[in-house]
C-alpha cells in the first residue's frame, strides 16, 4: 500500500538548481549568440529575487515547487495504490531523483546547457537518470519516470535566461550579423513567427485518471470541434460527468493549441459576471473605474464578438438559473460555448443541447470489478442498480471498496444499511439516498486511513472536508489549505492524501481544491445531525477567510497581492450567493475579511472588484443587524467608498445615507464613526454638485468637532478645511477664504511654517485668493508655497512642481504670461529629468506649456507640444481613451486659432464620433464635443452647419442639464453668436438678454461669466446701432473689471478697446481714439508687442484714425500690423489675411486706388485659397475689390467679379473686440 511522504526536500532541490541556473553567465559570442537565438526562455523575477534572500524563502519557493509536483504525479501515485506499491519503494525512487538533481546542481556543463537550452533539459536530465534508474525497483518505475518528466517540465516552465548572457548574445547579434548568418544557415536554423499566446483561463478540473468513453461523447465533440452546434449544453443530475466531459474537450481544446479555453462557474449569475470580469482582465480588456463588473463583463463579450475568427471555447459550468445567462452567452466567430446544467426548464432555441445520463450497467459493473479486482458480477450489479449507474458514485464506490478492502457484497449490506436511516430534511428533487451513503462511506474509509496513520492528519482532513462544503462552491485556493496548521507538513500531508484518495478533486493547474456539490450535500446532511461541529466548523470557515495576508505582502509583489486580494472576493462573492453557507455571516470576523479586502483592492486600483462584494456586504448587514453596528459600518462605508471611486456616486449616496442613519442610531451623533460619515457623504453630494446638502453637513461636522474635539485636534481642521473647499465650489468665495486663512493661521501656531500639512492649507488659500479675482493677494501666496516646497520637499519633488505649475497659472490668469511660460518650461524640463518623459504629471505639464504658448499667441510653437501629446496619447492609451480625445481636442483648439480651420474641423469631427460612439449621443461630454465642432464651423464662415450644431447642443442640455446649468448657458450664448454673425441680430439679441439675466440671477452680477455675457450682449447692441444700450453696459464691464481684476489685467485692457470702438461708432472720434492709444501701450507693456491682442489694440486704433481722416498714420499703423500678424501668425492666417485687406481699405479711403486694388487681388485671391470661395470674408473682399474697380473706373473687372453692380456700402476696416 501506498503511505504518506513528502515531496518538498525534492522541491527544494529543484528551487536549487533554479538559482543556480539563474547565476549563469553564458559566454558573449556569435556561438552563444545563436544557441540563444535557437531556444530563449524568460526567467521568473521570483527566482532572480531569491538569490537576495535567505534559507527560508528557498524553502518556501521548494514547497511551492514541490506542491505543483505533487499535482503531477498524483495520477501516477493513485495507480500506484491500485497495484499496491509499497510506500518504501516510492520512496527510494524520490530519493533517487533527490541525488540525480543534487548531482545537475553540481555539473556546471550541465546548468549552462539547461538555460541555453531549457526545452533539451529534460533528454539531459533523462540520459543522466538512466543510472539512477537502475536503482529503483520495478514496480516503482512509472513513478520515478513520471516523477522526472514533472520535474523537466517545472524547469522548463521556470528557467531563466541570465541578464548578461542575453545582453552579451544580442550585443553579437549586432556587431557580427554576417557571422551569425553563417551559423544560422549552417546549422539549418529556420526562422519562424511567434506563436500567439494561449490564453487558459479558469479553474477546470483535472481529467479523472481512467476516465470511461461515454456514449454522449461522440455528438459533444461534433457539436464543437465539427461546428455542428456552437452553443451547446449538456444536461444532467449531479454526478452525471458533465464537468468531466466538459474537462475531455477542453483538454483536447488545450492540446490542439486553441488560443482560448476558458472554464468560468455560472452557478450564479453574481459568479458568471465575475468570470467574465476576470476573462476580460487577462484579454487585457481596459475597463473604466466607472464600469460595474457588469459593465466590464459585457466589455469583455464585446471584445469576444469582435477578435478575429479563431478556434476558441468558454465553459460555462454548472448554471441552476437559466435568467443568469440572459446577455451573457459568449459570442463570436470560431468561438464555441459549452455549458452545463442539471435543469431541463431551459429555452432550447438558445442552446442546442445534449442530455447526459448515467453509466451504461456494464460500464459501472466493469468500473466495480475492474478497479477493485474481484469478481462478484453479481453483487456489483446490485451496487450499481442502487446508485442509480450515477458515475460519481460508482467511482467513489470503487474507490472506497478498493481502499478499505471490502468484499463487494459486504459493502452494498453497508450501503443498504445507510441509506435506510431517516432524514429530518430531503431537499426537493434531490437525488437518492443511497448516494449520499455511498459519498459518506468514502470520506469514513478515507478517514480512517489517513487516521491510521497519523490522528492529527485525520483531524486536519476533518477540518478540509469542512471548509470545502462551506466556502466556494467553485474551489478554494490550494495554498490557504496547506497553510492550516500554521503550514505544517501535517497539512501539506492531509490534503495530499485527501487528493490522493479522490475524495477532493484538483484543478487542471494544481491551485485550486474542490468538491462535488453532492458531496458537500452529504456533509451538511451529516451536519443536521451534528449541529456543534456545523457551528465549529463555521467559525474555522471565518478564520481561514480572515489568514488572507495580503496586507503583509511587499507592495513589490504586486501579482501576489493582486491573486491574494481576487481569490478572496472570489469566496466572499460565492459564500455570500449560498444558502447553505449564510451562518457564516452571523460571525462578526467575516466583516472584518470584507472590510480588509474591499480596502486592499482600492489600494491595489481595482475597485471594480470590490463592486462585486455588494451582495455580500447586504448579507452580512441582515445577519449581524444591530448586533455588531461597528462591523457592518466599516464594510458598508468600505464598499461605498468603492463606487465612490469608480464613480457610481447613486449607489455611494444610498449607502452612506443608510450607514448614517445607523451609525447615528445605534453609536450615538457624537461617535467618530458617526463624523466620519457624515464627512464622506457630504463629500459625495460635493462631488455630485448637490452643495445644498453638503454645505450643512460640513457645517455641522465642524461645529460638532470643536465641541466634541477642541479647535487644536487635527480632524477639527480637516473639517474646517472640508466646509472652506465646499463653499468655495459653492462660490462662497470670501467664506472660504475667511475659513482658509483661520486653518492656516493654526497649523502655522500648532505645526509651524515648515510641516508639510502648513504647506497644503498655504496652497489652498491662495487658490481660493485667486479663484475670487484677488490676484494682488494671491500671486504673493503661490510665490511663497514655491519658496516653502522648494525648501521643505526639496526642487525635484512631485509637490514642488505642482507649486511652481500653480504660480506659473496665476502669473498666466492675471496676464503676465511672459513671467508664466519660463516656469512651465522650468516645471516641464524638471518632470522630464526626475519623473520621465512620459510621466503623467509630465505629460500635464507639457501640456499647460502648450496652452501658455498659445495664450502668448506663439502657435508655432504650442502646436508642436500639442501634436507630441496627441500622438503619444493615441500610442499609448488608443485614440478613444478619455486622455487622448482632450488632447486631440486641445490639438484642434490650436488649429482654429492658427487658422488651419479644415484641420480643426477634421479632428472635432473625429473626437465627436467616439465620443457618441464610446459615451452616447447625450453624454455631456458628447455635447461638448459637438459644441466645439459647431464653433469650429462658424470660424470656417460654414454658418448653417454651425448654426444647426448649436441648436441641437442647446436643445438637448436644456433637457439634460437643465435651463439654468453653466453649460446651457454657454450654449444659448453660442447660439446668439453664430446668429449674430449670420445677420440674424434680432434673433441673437433675445438670447443675449437672457444669457445675462439668468448669470446674474443664478451667479451674481460681478461673476466673471456675467461680465463676459454683458460685454457680448453689449457688442450686439453696437451692431445693432443701440448705442446707448451699448455704451451704458460697455462702461459696466469695464468698471466691473477694473474692480476684479486691476487696471492692467489683458481682459480689462479689452474692456477699453471695446469701449473705445463703442465711442467710435457714436462719432466721438477723438475720444475712441485717446483710448485706442491707452489701450495700445498697455496692451504692449503687458501682454508684448506681437501678442494677437496686441495686434487688435493696433488694428482698432487704425480704423479710428481712417476714420478721422489721419491716412499716413492709419497706413502706418495698418503696415506695421500686416507684418506682425505674417510673423507671428503666418501668412495664411484669416487674420493676417484680414490685415492685408485692412490695409488696402486705408489705401482706398486715402485715394490710392492703385495701391489698393493690388492689396486687395492678393487679398482675395488668398481668401479664396484659405477660406474658400463662399466664405464671407471672401465676399466682403469681393465686394470691397469690385468697389475699388469701380471707382478706378474699370467697371468690366468689376463686373467680371459680381456682374451687376452690387449694393455696397463702401465702409472701412472693421474694429475687432472680444
Amino acid at each position: 500500500m501506498v503511505g504518506l511522504f513528502s515531496l518538498v526536500p525534492l522541491g527544494v532541490c529543484l528551487a536549487e538548481l533554479l538559482l543556480q541556473a539563474s547565476a549563469v553567465a553564458g559566454d558573449p559570442t556569435a556561438g552563444g549568440a545563436i544557441a540563444l537565438v535557437k531556444k530563449m526562455h524568460q526567467g521568473r523575477l521570483a527566482i532572480t529575487a531569491l538569490r537576495k534572500q535567505d534559507d527560508k524563502a528557498l524553502d518556501a519557493f521548494g514547497q511551492e515547487i514541490a506542491s505543483r509536483l505533487e499535482a503531477k504525479v498524483a495520477g501516477v501515485r493513485r495507480r500506484c495504490e491500485e497495484q499496491n506499491v509499497d510506500t518504501a519503494l516510492l520512496r527510494s525512487a524520490v530519493t533517487e531523483v533527490e541525488i540525480l538533481l543534487a548531482e545537475v546542481v553540481a555539473d556546471d556543463d550541465a546548468v549552462v546547457t539547461a538555460v541555453r537550452e531549457p526545452d533539451r533539459f529534460e533528454e539531459v536530465l533523462r540520459r543522466r537518470a538512466r543510472g539512477r534508474r537502475q536503482k529503483v525497483e520495478e514496480a516503482a518505475e512509472p513513478f520515478f519516470d513520471e516523477l522526472v518528466k514533472a520535474i523537466a517540465e517545472e524547469f522548463t516552465q521556470l528557467a531563466p535566461v541570465s541578464p548578461s548572457f542575453t545582453r552579451g548574445a544580442f550585443k553579437s547579434l549586432l556587431d557580427k550579423v554576417e557571422e551569425i548568418q553563417r551559423i544560422i544557415e549552417s546549422n539549418g536554423i529556420e526562422t519562424t513567427p511567434p506563436r500567439p499566446c494561449h490564453i487558459r483561463f479558469g479553474s477546470r478540473p483535472m481529467e479523472a485518471i481512467g476516465f470511461i468513453p461515454r456514449r454522449e461523447q461522440e455528438a459533444l465533440l461534433d457539436a464543437v470541434f465539427g461546428r455542428a452546434a456552437p452553443r451547446t449544453v449538456l444536461v444532467g443530475m449531479h454526478g452525471s460527468g458533465k464537468s468531466q466531459l466538459s474537462t475531455v474537450v477542453a483538454a483536447r481544446c488545450e492540446a490542439e493549441g486553441w488560443p482560448l479555453v476558458a472554464w468560468i462557474g455560472a452557478e450564479s449569475r453574481g459568479a458568471l459576471v465575475s468570470g467574465l470580469f476576470g476573462l476580460g482582465r487577462r484579454l487585457g480588456v481596459d475597463g473604466e473605474r466607472q464600469h460595474s463588473p457588469e459593465d466590464s463583463a459585457r466589455r469583455c463579450l464585446e471584445a469576444l464578438a469582435s477578435a478575429e475568427r479563431a478556434d476558441r471555447l468558454i465553459v460555462l459550468d454548472n448554471f441552476d438559473s437559466p435568467d443568469d445567462l440572459t446577455d451573457l452567452i459568449p459570442r463570436g466567430e470560431g468561438l464555441r460555448v459549452l455549458a452545463a446544467t442539471r435543469r431541463t426548464d431551459w429555452d432550447q432555441d438558445r442552446l442546442a443541447h445534449i442530455r447526459v445520463g448515467g453509466f451504461e450497467r456494464e460500464q459501472s459493473i466493469g468500473m466495480l470489478l475492474d478497479r477493485t479486482n474481484q469478481t462478484d458480477r453479481e453483487a456489483a450489479d446490485a451496487i450499481a442498480e442502487t446508485l442509480g449507474d450515477l458515475p460519481l458514485a460508482v467511482s467513489q464506490a470503487a474507490a472506497t471498496i478498493k481502499r478499505g478492502r471490502y468484499d463487494l457484497a459486504d459493502y452494498l449490506e453497508q450501503l443498504e444499511k445507510g441509506s435506510s436511516r431517516p432524514r429530518r430534511h430531503r431537499p426537493e428533487g434531490d437525488c437518492p439516498e443511497a448516494i449520499g451513503t455511498a459519498l459518506r462511506l468514502d470520506f469514513q474509509s478515507a478517514l480512517e486511513r489517513i487516521g491510521s496513520r497519523s490522528p492529527r492528519q485525520a483531524m486536519i482532513t476533518r477540518y478540509n472536508l469542512g471548509i470545502l462544503a462551506l466556502l466556494a462552491a467553485s474551489g478554494i485556493p490550494r495554498r490557504w489549505m496547506e497553510g492550516a496548521d500554521e503550514g505544517s507538513s501535517d497539512a501539506r500531508e492531509a490534503l495530499n492524501a485527501l487528493i490522493e484518495s479522490s475524495v477532493c478533486r484538483l484543478s487542471e493547474d494544481g491551485t485550486r481544491v474542490m468538491l462535488h456539490r453532492l458531496q458537500v450535500q452529504a456533509i451538511h446532511e451529516d451536519w443536521e445531525n451534528d449541529p456543534v461541529q456545523r457551528e465549529r466548523t463555521e467559525r474555522e470557515a471565518v478564520g481561514l477567510l480572515n489568514v488572507a495576508d495580503f496586507f503583509y505582502i511587499q507592495k513589490s509583489q504586486g501579482e501576489v497581492r493582486l491573486r491574494e486580494v481576487l481569490d478572496l472576493v472570489d469566496q466572499l462573492r460565492a459564500t455570500a450567493e449560498q444558502n447553505y453557507s449564510k451562518n457564516l455571516f452571523a460571525n462578526p470576523r467575516i466583516g472584518d475579511a470584507i472590510t480588509a479586502v474591499l480596502q486592499c483592492a482600492t489600494e491595489l486600483g481595482i475597485p471594480q472588484a470590490s463592486l462585486l462584494l455588494s451582495g455580500a456586504v447586504e448579507r452580512l448587514g441582515d445577519s449581524l443587524g444591530s448586533d455588531h453596528p461597528e462591523v457592518v459600518l466599516r464594510a458598508r462605508t468600505s464598499l461605498a467608498y468603492a463606487y465612490r471611486d469608480t464613480e457610481r456616486l447613486a449607489e455611494a449616496i444610498d449607502l452612506y445615507e443608510r450607514a448614517l442613519a445607523d451609525s447615528a442610531r445605534d453609536l450615538g451623533p457624537d461617535h467618530p464613526r458617526t463624523l466620519a460619515v457624515r464627512d464622506a457623504l457630504a463629500g459625495v453630494y460635493r462631488e455630485t454638485g448637490e452643495l445644498d446638502r453638503a454645505i450643512p453637513l460640513y457645517e455641522r461636522s465642524l461645529a460638532d468637532r470643536l465641541r466634541i474635539l477642541g479647535a487644536d485636534n487635527p480632524d477639527t481642521l480637516r473639517s474646517r478645511n472640508n466646509l472652506a473647499y465646499v463653499y468655495q465650489t459653492a462660490g462662497r468665495l470670501d467664506q472660504a477664504i475667511d475659513l482658509f486663512t483661520q486653518n492656516l493661521a493654526e497649523h502655522e501656531r500648532l505645526l509651524g511654517p515648515d510641516h508639510a500639512l502648513t504647506l497644503s492649507a498655504l496652497r489652498n488659500l491662495a487658490n481660493a485668493c485667486q479663484e475670487a479675482g484677488r490676484i494682488d493677494e494671491a500671486t504673493p501666496l503661490f510665490e511663497r508655497v514655491l519658496t516653502d516646497s522648494i525648501r521643505i520637499l526639496g526642487p525635484d519633488d512631485p509637490g514642488t512642481f505642482i507649486s511652481r505649475n500653480n504660480l506659473a497659472g496665476a502669473y498666466q490668469g492675471s496676464g503676465r504670461i511672459n513671467k508664466a511660460i519660463p516656469l512651465f518650461q522650468q516645471n516641464l524640463t524638471d518632470s522630464a529629468r526626475a519623473l520621465g518623459p512620459d510621466h503623467h504629471d509630465t505629460v500635464v505639464f507639457r501640456n499647460n506649456l502648450a496652452n501658455a504658448y498659445a495664450i502668448a499667441g506663439k502657435l508655432d510653437r504650442a502646436i508642436p507640444l500639442f501634436e507630441q501629446i496627441l500622438n503619444d496619447h493615441e500610442r499609448s492609451l488608443g485614440p478613444d481613451h478619455p486622455h487622448t480625445l482632450a488632447s486631440r481636442g486641445n490639438l484642434a483648439d490650436a488649429y482654429r486659432e492658427a487658422g488651419r480651420l479644415e484641420s480643426a474641423i477634421d479632428l472635432f469631427t473625429k473626437n465627436l464620433a467616439y465620443h457618441e460612439q464610446i459615451l452616447g449621443p447625450e453624454n455631456p461630454n458628447t455635447l461638448s464635443s459637438r459644441n466645439n465642432l459647431a464653433g469650429s464651423y462658424k470660424d470656417a464662415g460654414r454658418l448653417e452647419k454651425s448654426i444647426e450644431l448649436f441648436e441641437r447642443v442647446l436643445t438637448d442640455r436644456e433637457r439634460i442639464l437643465g435651463p439654468d446649468h453653466p453649460d446651457t448657458l454657454a450654449s444659448r450664448s453660442n447660439l446668439a453668436g453664430a446668429y449674430q454673425e449670420a445677420g440674424r441680430i434680432d434673433e441673437a439679441i433675445p438670447l443675449f438678454e437672457r444669457v445675462l439675466t439668468d448669470c446674474e440671477c443664478s451667479l451674481g452680477t460681478a461673476d466673471p461669466h456675467t461680465l463676459a455675457a454683458r460685454n457680448n450682449l453689449a457688442g450686439a447692441y453696437l451692431k445693432s446701432g443701440k448705442l446707448d444700450q451699448a455704451l451704458l453696459l460697455f462702461e459696466q464691464v469695464l468698471t466691473d473689471r477694473e474692480q476684479a481684476l486691476g487696471t492692467m489685467h489683458p481682459l480689462t485692457i479689452i474692456s477699453r478697446g471695446n469701449l473705445a470702438g463703442a465711442y467710435g461708432d457714436a462719432g466721438e472720434l477723438a475720444l475712441a481714439a485717446d483710448m485706442f492709444e491707452q489701450t495700445l501701450v498697455d496692451s504692449q507693456r503687458v501682454l508684448g508687442p506681437n501678442h494677437p491682442h496686441t495686434l487688435t489694440s493696433r488694428n482698432n486704433l487704425a480704423s479710428t484714425c481712417l476714420a478721422m481722416g489721419r491716412f499716413d498714420r492709419a497706413i502706418d499703423l495698418f503696415e506695421q500690423n500686416l507684418a506682425e500678424s505674417q510673423i507671428l501668425l503666418g501668412p495664411d492666417h484669416p487674420h493676417a489675411i484680414a490685415s492685408r485687406g485692412n490695409l488696402a481699405a486705408a489705401h482706398r479711403d486715402a485715394g490710392r486706388l492703385d495701391e489698393a486694388i493690388d492689396l486687395y487681388e492678393r487679398t482675395l485671391a488668398d481668401c479664396e485659397r484659405v477660406l474658400g470661395p463662399k466664405h464671407p470674408q471672401t465676399e466682403l473682399f469681393r465686394n470691397r475689390l469690385a468697389a475699388a474697380y469701380w471707382a478706378a473706373e474699370r467697371p468690366e473687372d468689376a463686373r467680371a467679379l459680381l456682374g451687376p453692380l452690387p449694393d455696397i456700402d463702401g465702409t472701412g476696416a472693421d474694429r475687432t473686440g472680444d
